[in-house]
C-alpha cells in the first residue's frame, strides 16, 4: 500500500492532462517517492490558485493525501523561481519530461536521479547548446533504469574498446569489435550501426566536446530506448522536427 500522506516534498511537474470538467492529473517527479501521480481537484478552473504553479521546470513544495496509486493534491507552493526555458531548450525540457513519465515507474524513490534532473534542467539554461546536456541526461536515466552499457569494454570478451578500431553495436549487450573490414564499407546497411572506438570512450567519459560523439551518443541513446519506448512516438520529438 502507498503511503497515505506525503508532506511537503520538493517536486516538479512533468506532465498534466484534464480529467472531467476542471481537475487536472498530474505527474510530478520527486526524490523521496519517484514518478507519482495525483489528481488536482478544480486545478483548471479559473478560481484556481495552483493554476500558475502547475508548470514544468517549476520546482515546488507538493503535500499529497489518499491511500493509493493516484494521490490526491492538498497543497503547492513555490520553492524556487521557474527554469526559463525556450525554443530548442523548451523543447528540450519537455522531451526530457516525457521520456521520465514513459519509463520511469511510479514510486520508484530515488534522490540521485532527482538532482540530476534538476542539474539537466539547470544546464539546459546555462548551457549554450542543448544536445550535450540531453546525451548525459539520457545515459543517466539508461543507467538508473538498469539499462545503460558498457561503453569502455567489448560486451562478450570485455577487453577495452580501442580508439582505432570500429564496434559493432549489439543493442542487448554493448559493443562488439569489427573483424570484417566490408561491414565499414559505405552503402552496408550494417554501417548505421557501427561505430568508432574513439567515440565511444568519449561517451565512457561524458566528453561531448566534438561533434562526431554528440552524433554516436545519440544514434546508440535512440537504439535503446526506442526498444524501451515501443511503438508510440514521442510527442516532444516531433517538436524538434517542425523547427
Amino acid at each position: 500500500m502507498v503511503a497515505r500522506n506525503i508532506e511537503m516534498q520538493p517536486a516538479y511537474l512533468l506532465h498534466s492532462r484534464p480529467f472531467r470538467d476542471t481537475s487536472l492529473i498530474l505527474d510530478f517527479l520527486t526524490p523521496d517517492h519517484g514518478r507519482i501521480s495525483a489528481i488536482s481537484r478544480g486545478g483548471r478552473g479559473a478560481a484556481s490558485k495552483s493554476k500558475s504553479l502547475l508548470q514544468p521546470f517549476t520546482p515546488v513544495h507538493i503535500s499529497l493525501s489518499g491511500k493509493g496509486e493516484l494521490k490526491t493534491l492538498k497543497s503547492i507552493d513555490l520553492r524556487d523561481g521557474p527554469l526559463a526555458l525556450s525554443g530548442e531548450k523548451l523543447f528540450s525540457g519537455l522531451y526530457i519530461n516525457e521520456i521520465i513519465v514513459r519509463l520511469f515507474q511510479c514510486h520508484e524513490a530515488d534522490p540521485e536521479f532527482f538532482s540530476q534532473y534538476e542539474h539537466a534542467l539547470a544546464n539546459l539554461v546555462a548551457e549554450e547548446s542543448a544536445e550535450p546536456v540531453l546525451r548525459h541526461f539520457e545515459l543517466s536515466l539508461l543507467d538508473t533504469l538498469g539499462y545503460g552499457i558498457d561503453f569502455s569494454a567489448e560486451a562478450h570478451s570485455h577487453e577495452p574498446i580501442e580508439t582505432e578500431h570500429w564496434y559493432y553495436f549489439q543493442e542487448e549487450s554493448g559493443f562488439v569489435r569489427v573483424q570484417d573490414q566490408n561491414l565499414l564499407t559505405t552503402g552496408n546497411p550494417s554501417a548505421g550501426n557501427i561505430f568508432h572506438g574513439k567515440e565511444l570512450l568519449n561517451i565512457h567519459d561524458r566528453n561531448f566536446t566534438a561533434a562526431e560523439t554528440r552524433k554516436t551518443a545519440k544514434a546508440v541513446n535512440r537504439g535503446i530506448l526506442n526498444s524501451h519506448l515501443g511503438s508510440n512516438p514521442l510527442q516532444s520529438r516531433s517538436l524538434f522536427a517542425k523547427h
